[in-house]
């Protein structure tokens, strides 16, 4: 059985808080301020201020820069809110010397409800903090190397451009934004001309050497962040793009692109095709149909480039799904 043995006097209460280990302040509210009417011997200990040096004090001279105004919002909502909160800041100690301070604050209310002060516990949790922070930091540089393995395992190590097992993913990702959205996209197939020509008589450094070139010339032309550029294998790459801008206006881009790869002017002497290293294109675009899945457009692709090789090289070939046509193949007019 619990005897009652009557109130708490006051020079106990005092003797408690002097004795207790974490900082203790009490803080008057008056007309919208908080002011300190008491801290005791830890608080002293933990910021290097006497008693005297902060009685009458606001409440946030210990974080008073921008960097808390968070911290301090929270404080001002509770004491407006007339709640208890519990926040950890960076707190500065009279030497100038930082500190992380964790701080629960619990409002005090008369019998008429009426706010008139607030208790605040303060401890010093920087060990803890920094604990965590070099846990956090030591965990955010091992998600960075499995972020650099992976984008290394989706790069094709001579080009440097998306390899072909990335390009199969984000193309059915990109195929099921545009179904839903019914956004016109197109896919485009685009080999070198008679490299294996090229490769036989240069040697395979020099075909590196092109093929890098070529790469750079066709990630230069489609840079959007919306693009998508990857080498699909040996001398073929391919291109997925949003047709923002019209089909016209993207044919164009396309016929630019194959004038700067003969622009590189890359010797080709032993091509029947031209003097210089080529490329034949083929495009697949359209609304991507509902119920069909992304290989409908790279197998048309792949087929409108394999014509522009039989019709002569160095050239584009087009496929077309219309939206109102959207089970017919037909060549773009």
């Amino acid at each position: 059985m619990v005897q009652n043995t009557g109130p708490i006097s006051s020079d106990l209460l005092a003797a408690a808080l002097k004795a207790t280990v974490e900082g203790v302040v009490i803080w008057e509210v008056k007309e919208e301020r908080c002011l300190i009417i008491f801290v005791n011997t830890a608080f002293e200990t933990l910021t290097g201020y006497r008693s005297e040096e902060v009685i009458g004090k606001e409440c946030f001279f210990l974080n008073h820069d921008a960097e808390h105004q968070a911290q301090n919002e929270v404080i001002a909502k509770a004491v407006s809110n007339r709640e208890s909160c519990q926040i950890t800041m960076l707190s500065y100690k009279k030497s100038g010397e930082s500190f992380w301070n964790e701080l629960s604050l619990s409002p005090i209310l008369s019998k008429n409800g009426e706010l008139t002060h607030y208790i605040g516990v303060q401890k010093d949790v920087t060990d803890r903090v920094k604990n965590e922070q070099t846990i956090q930091q030591k965990q955010q540089t091992l998600q960075n190397k499995k972020d650099e393995l992976e984008e290394l395992a989706s790069r094709d190590a001579l080009t440097g451009l998306h390899n072909r097992r990335y390009f199969e993913e984000e193309l059915s990702r990109l195929w099921a934004v545009h179904q839903r959205l019914e956004a016109t996209m197109a896919v485009v197939f685009i080999d070198i001309d008679s490299f294996k020509l090229y490769n036989d008589h240069y040697g395979h450094l020099e075909g590196d050497r092109a093929l890098k070139a070529v790469a750079d010339t066709i990630a230069e032309s489609f840079s959007r962040k919306a693009d998508l550029v990857a080498r699909f294998g040996g001398e073929e790459f391919v291109v997925v793009a949003t047709l923002e801008n019209g089909v016209e206006c993207f044919l164009q881009h396309l016929e630019r692109l194959r004038l700067s790869i003969l622009d590189l002017k890359i010797e080709n002497k032993h091509s029947a095709v031209h003097p210089y290293i080529s490329i034949s294109t083929g495009v697949c675009y359209g609304i991507p149909p509902q119920g069909a899945s992304s290989s409908l457009f790279t197998r048309d692709a792949d087929v409108a480039m394999y014509q522009a090789k039989r019709t002569g090289r160095n050239r584009i070939e087009v496929v077309s799904y219309e939206a109102d046509e959207a089970t017919a193949m037909k060549p773009a007019s």
